[in-house]
C-alpha cells in the first residue's frame, strides 16, 4: 500500500483487488478499508457506503473496459473483426488491465439484488454499451439479422464469461472466441447467398 496514493484511490484500488475477486457481497468493509490503509470515515466521506465504493469502482472499471474494448475495434481490420473485437479486448483487459474471477458486473448484479440508483445506472451502462454495440457491428455483417446475430453473440460472451469460473481465462476467452467466430462467419455466408 502506497500512502502517498490518495485514499480515494486506495479504497477503489482495494475494492478492485478484493471485491471483484473475492465477491461484493462476500468481503466485508473492514478487509477493504484494511487493504486500502484507510478508515471508515474516509469511505463514508468519498463513496456514502459500501454500495457507492461498488459503483464508483465499476464506474472506472466501465471506463478503463471502453478504452479496452474501443482500441480493439480501431485495430481491427475489416466488418467482421470489428464485430469480434470483444473478445480480443476481453484478454487484455483480463490479462493487462484489471483482472478478475469473473465478470465484475454480472458478479456484482447476482450478489446485490436491489441495487441503489448509482449502481443500478453503471450496471446498466455497462449492459447497454455490449448491447448497443454488438447490435452496430452487426448490421454490416448481418443486415435484417443483425439484432439476431447481436443477441446470439450476447449470449456467447456471457457464456465465456461464465467459463472463466470453470476453467482457466485463456482457454475460456478462446472457446468463447472460435464459437462467436463460427456464429459470425455462419449469418455472413447466409446474407451471402440471400443476395
Amino acid at each position: 500500500m502506497n500512502t502517498r496514493t490518495p485514499v480515494r484511490e486506495r479504497l477503489l484500488d482495494a475494492a478492485d483487488s478484493l471485491l471483484f475477486i473475492e465477491g461484493a457481497f462476500a468481503t466485508p468493509v473492514d478487509t477493504i478499508l484494511k487493504r486500502a490503509g484507510a478508515s471508515p470515515p474516509s469511505l463514508y466521506a468519498h463513496f456514502g457506503n459500501k454500495e457507492g465504493l461498488i459503483a464508483a469502482a465499476l464506474r472506472r472499471r466501465l471506463n478503463i473496459w471502453t478504452q479496452v474494448w474501443d482500441d480493439a475495434i480501431a485495430a481491427a481490420a475489416d466488418d467482421e473483426e470489428r464485430l469480434l473485437a470483444l473478445w480480443p479486448a476481453l484478454a487484455t483487459y483480463q490479462a493487462e488491465r484489471l483482472p478478475e474471477r469473473w465478470c465484475a458486473f454480472s458478479g456484482t448484479s447476482a450478489a446485490i439484488v436491489n441495487p441503489g440508483p448509482d449502481l443500478r445506472a453503471v450496471l446498466e451502462e455497462e449492459t447497454a454499451l455490449l448491447r448497443d454495440r454488438l447490435l452496430a457491428y452487426s448490421e454490416p455483417v448481418a443486415g435484417a439479422a443483425a439484432a439476431h446475430l447481436a443477441s446470439a453473440l450476447m449470449t456467447i460472451y456471457a457464456g465465456t464469461l461464465a467459463l472463466m469460473l470453470r476453467e482457466p481465462y485463456e482457454e475460456a476467452l478462446e472457446e468463447g472466441r472460435r464459437a462467436a467466430e463460427m456464429l459470425v462467419r455462419s449469418y455472413r455466408v447466409a446474407r451471402e447467398r440471400a443476395v
